[in-house]
């Protein structure tokens, strides 16, 4: 059997292939050949495994996604039919596959911005895109024959594609998380250097936000007006907001006015469970996610979790060990945040990761997985 594989990007940097790159020696040999279409690509080549390059033609993320897409559909359609390949490829860069690993589904989110289009803004740009994806989406999941398997990284994810009734099986793959850096350990080391290099006091309150960028789309408006709300009455809150270039913190600043006091831009950080340790609960009011690496991150190392009902949170959230479900309004997240204030739950630690997976478990998921697409191609080929 051999395995095509279609994703940007190959690397320990992507947050979508991370756990899939590190678990590639594990599968490698239940294939004769494995290819690649990639931008960029960490996983060696030789032995079989052949990387076929589509370079970086545009330096802006959302334009070169839209155009390696459009290579790898022409280039797609030029493949002959092989029953002993097995295609697998994120999201719905292809229309047919017998692989589908989901980490967003733009359908989703273009519900979740209609219901709060005041406060969960796009850019024109990026609704264009979401636009172009979620018709992507609804031509796969109207196509019969469009996939063999989903493997989808929450369940309410899950269900929200099957709503569609579209062909194919169903499986929950989680994201993994790295225990040995994100551990109560770490937090016990740099706890307190943290703390002073941000300059908290022993008695202050600290909720992190964490994000790379997506500011707007993972709530940070909202956090920082519900914490301005929140400090009125507990001047001890603080807000530590991690990651973002210096563009994009100065533009959620000029969006959001008010008072900034109390709250702390790091910026774009390295090892980031470093700076994480410094708060005492992860503050993250997304509008939208699949499963996010922030909360699990965070809950690995025993922070409590401030999060709203978004996709992928019903994976981590265990109310009330290891943290609270938040409304949408600011008033109601300051509300709720401080509900547990005043009972001391806040700054409480806990070992609850919900249904996030080690890399050991993630690996033994992903074999079983690669099985059962194995078993079902062989059983389709059978029937032709």
């Amino acid at each position: 059997m051999k395995l095509l594989v279609i994703d940007p990007h190959f690397t320990t940097k992507s947050p979508s292939m991370r756990s899939w790159v590190e678990a590639f020696p594990i599968f490698r040999d239940l294939f004769d050949e494995i290819e690649l279409w990639a931008s960029e690509c960490e996983i060696p080549e030789g032995d079989g495994v052949v990387w076929r390059r589509f370079p970086q033609r545009i330096p802006t993320w959302t334009f070169h996604a839209m155009d390696f897409q459009r290579r790898i559909t022409r280039e797609f359609k030029r493949l002959k039919t092989d029953p002993e390949r097995l295609v697998m490829v994120t999201g719905c860069l292809i229309p047919r596959a017998d692989i589908r690993y989901i980490h967003f589904w733009n359908q989703a989110l273009q519900e979740e911005h209609a219901k709060r289009k005041s406060t969960f803004p796009l850019s024109i740009p990026g609704k264009l895109v979401m636009e172009i994806n979620a018709r992507q989406e609804a031509a796969v999941t109207g196509d019969p024959q469009s996939t063999g398997n989903w493997w989808v990284v929450s369940r309410n994810l899950a269900s929200r594609i099957q709503e569609e009734n579209p062909p194919g099986e169903f499986h929950i793959l989680p994201n993994q998380y790295d225990p040995a850096r994100f551990n109560p350990t770490v937090r016990t080391e740099w706890r307190d250097k943290s703390r002073e290099t941000y300059g908290f006091g022993e008695d202050d309150k600290v909720l992190v936000f964490s994000a790379f960028g997506h500011f707007e789309r993972k709530g940070l408006l909202q956090a920082l007006q519900a914490v301005q709300i929140l400090r009125k009455s507990h001047p001890e809150v603080r807000l530590l907001v991690l990651g973002g270039s210096a563009e994009m913190i100065s533009s959620i600043r000029k969006k959001c006015g008010g008072d900034f006091s109390g709250i702390v831009f790091s910026g774009l950080v390295n090892n980031v469970e470093r700076h994480l340790v410094a708060a005492d609960a992860l503050f993250f009011p997304s509008h939208f996610e699949a499963f996010s690496l922030a909360e699990i991150e965070a809950a690995s190392l025993g922070l409590r979790l401030y999060l709203t009902p978004h996709y992928g949170s019903e994976m981590i959230l265990r109310e009330p060990e290891n943290g609270r479900l938040l409304p949408w309004d600011p008033a109601g997240m300051a509300k709720t945040i401080a509900e547990d204030l005043q009972n001391e739950c806040l700054g409480s630690f806990h070992k609850q990761i919900g249904e996030a997976l080690d890399p050991a478990q993630y690996r033994e998921r992903l074999l079983a997985l690669f099985h059962e697409a194995i078993r079902r191609k062989g059983a389709t080929k059978a029937t032709v």
